[in-house]
């Protein structure tokens, strides 16, 4: 006789997390998948402690694996001054006064101020707001620090302190510190920010993940476990959560090689690394991945670019984290030892000295580790084509592949038509995993598939994708060409994501750890335009339902 399952979902239909299959029903029993079918075929495991659940006709899928998440960092921000919802100045301004007049800490951090909104911050804004506690607030890309006049001065940073190796203490047009510091700069204030507890990283950690299985994130990839830019390493937090039994979902996570790394360094850095992966493998934690940024961020000027920013007159084309003889050794040597390089690059310079890195240590080491780079705003056509011959899994943050005029502004309108090149990619041979990039934009992973399918941003809230009027389009970013199709980007946000970092297959089928999710409809019945208002309605990790919406 058959024993019955735990949990019997029906009336769905089943994306396994490559392809759309004629199922509808999958049931579990403890931790596994034990039967994909039809509702009936599935149903006759239903017994007297099933859990029955109607998907109403919404889609089963694999949960999402984010491939690029600052999960930790993301959740002790969630939990102090969080700027992301603020849509203008005074939205912005109201949040600090707010959070001054709440909180009890001597200094006031947090972040996620937009750049759009406040090209250029400054200490005299938030010395009006809070002038006599230190106050430092990262941008949404967290590669930039807003601080006031009082954080500066604990900091020690003044008009005669010497410019960092590649960051910017800005400037005002006394020759004073504007209070807008760029890349390494923003170490200079972070240094004296005291770091998040090991107790608020726990419980930032517990708050981020409770938020991703909202959005049916059931696993993810800790993109840095090391100090940056003034945040504690969230090592401990994830050890402490998986000895505990409160991280629930799979997680892996990166070690972090902080810019500025000499060649003399490397045989050093990787034997440490060595050491940390043997022990956090033996505490349940995969951190066989080692991260570094090869550049900044276009919006700062701080990626490196093959051709000049426009709105420099002097030439000026952004600089590399690393001498490039330093990014060739660590990625050579790292690659010998077995750890996949994850690589944030943002500039077509930065993506061609990584993939002749990479293609140097293939030349030396044979086959290896599969390396991912993330982000992808700007890859010239030849070189989008070298990822799949290399073996190398392009990192999508599909969110930010729509049109960006404060971007053109920077990098000029043919660039920027021409950036996210997934289906180049995806052409050529190049295997897929997404992300979100979280805090750094919204974890949401519907959303990200929406924009990397059709193109273009989520309209304000409010407007319905669903129902614009005849012949409104919005503006898309070269959708003709560079789109994915809605099975690619559900593949690369399951089982893509999953095999990339979680080494496992990340599918629906018999036998499988049951990590899935429900979808508010079936998205291969809606219009792509339609895409942006799929939502998350139930959320199930190691076969516990988690989240219910």
């Amino acid at each position: 006789m058959t024993a019955s399952a735990d949990l019997v979902i029906v009336g769905g239909r089943v994306f396994d997390g490559a392809v759309l299959t004629e199922s509808t029903a999958v049931a579990v029993s403890g931790d596994r998948v034990v039967r994909v079918g039809s509702d009936e075929h599935v149903r006759a495991l239903i017994g007297a402690s099933t859990r029955v659940v109607n998907a109403a006709d919404g889609l089963i899928h694999p949960g999402f694996v984010d491939a690029h998440v600052h999960a930790a960092f993301a959740g002790v921000e969630r939990m102090s001054l969080d700027l992301t919802p603020a849509r203008s100045a005074e939205e912005t301004f109201a949040l600090i006064r707010e959070a001054a007049a709440s909180s009890d800490s001597y200094w006031l951090t947090g972040g996620g101020w937009d750049h759009e909104i406040f090209p250029a911050p400054t200490r005299h804004q938030l010395d009006a707001i809070v002038p006599d506690r230190p106050v430092a607030l990262s941008d949404a890309g967290h590669h930039t620090l807003w601080v006031n006049s009082k954080a500066l001065e604990l900091a020690g940073v003044t008009r005669d302190t010497p410019q960092p190796h590649d960051g910017e203490i800005h400037l005002d047009e006394t020759g004073e510190p504007s209070g807008y510091l760029n890349e390494t700069a923003a170490e200079l204030v972070g240094r004296v920010i005291p770091a998040a507890t090991d107790e608020e990283i726990h419980a930032g950690l517990l708050n981020a993940q409770e938020h991703l299985w909202s959005l049916g994130v059931s696993g993810w990839h800790e993109a840095i476990l090391g100090v940056y830019n003034g945040k504690a390493d969230c090592t401990g937090g994830y050890l402490r959560a998986i000895a505990d039994g409160t991280l629930k979902s799979l997680t892996s996570g990166a070690l972090w090689i902080e810019p500025g790394l000499q060649q003399d360094d490397v045989p050093a850095l990787v034997a440490r690394f060595m050491e940390l992966r043997e022990r956090n493998a033996g505490a349940g934690f995969d951190t066989s991945t080692a991260k570094a940024m090869i550049d900044g961020v276009p919006h700062g000027r701080t990626a490196a670019l093959l051709e000049p920013y426009c709105d420099h007159s002097d030439g000026f084309a952004g600089s590399l984290h690393f001498e490039e003889a330093v990014i060739r050794d660590f990625v050579q040597q790292l690659d010998a030892a077995g750890f996949a390089l994850h690589l944030h690059i943002m500039g077509d310079r930065g993506i061609r000295v990584a993939l002749d890195a990479i293609e140097s240590a293939r030349a030396i080491n044979g086959a290896g580790p599969r390396h991912h780079i993330a982000h992808l705003s700007m890859v010239q056509p030849d070189d989008a084509r070298r990822f799949g011959p290399l073996g190398i899994t392009a990192n999508i943050q599909g969110l930010w592949a729509s049109p960006d005029p404060f971007l053109a502004a920077m990098i000029g309108d043919d660039r920027m038509q021409a950036g996210y090149p997934f289906r180049t990619m995806a052409d050529a041979g190049a295997d897929l995993a997404m992300g979100s990039d979280w805090p750094v934009s919204p974890a949401d992973p519907w959303l990200a598939i929406h924009v990397t399918v059709n193109r273009w941003a989520p309209l304000p809230p409010g407007v319905e994708a669903s129902v614009l009027p005849d012949g409104v389009r919005p503006q898309t970013l070269d959708a003709e060409h560079q789109s994915l199709s809605l099975q690619q980007a559900l593949a690369a946000y399951t089982s893509g994501s999953s095999e990339l970092v979680l080494g496992r297959p990340g599918r629906i089928r018999v036998g499988e750890r049951a990590d899935l999710a429900i979808a508010s409809a079936d998205p291969f019945s809606l219009p792509a335009s339609a895409l942006v208002t799929m939502r998350t309605v139930l959320t199930v990790v190691g076969g516990e339902v988690v989240f219910e919406g």
